[in-house]
């Protein structure tokens, strides 16, 4: 079940993570850029603290 959840955990860094990228690269949602950048800030900061808790969950499944 650890592993399901730890899945889970890292599908949700790659998708925040490229949708952050998407987001820079396009205009796929119309929107002041100021608003943009803090969006794509905070799916990075997201996507960033979700890898390490997924990071610090595989380290302690394998001890």
């Amino acid at each position: 079940m650890k592993y399901v959840q730890l899945s889970l955990g890292l599908l949700v860094v790659v998708l925040c993570l490229c949708f952050a990228i998407v987001l820079l690269t396009t205009d796929l949602i119309a929107m002041e850029p100021w608003r943009k950048n803090v969006l794509v800030v905070v799916f990075i900061g997201y996507g960033a603290f979700r890898g390490w808790r997924v990071y610090n969950g595989f380290k302690i499944n394998h001890k």
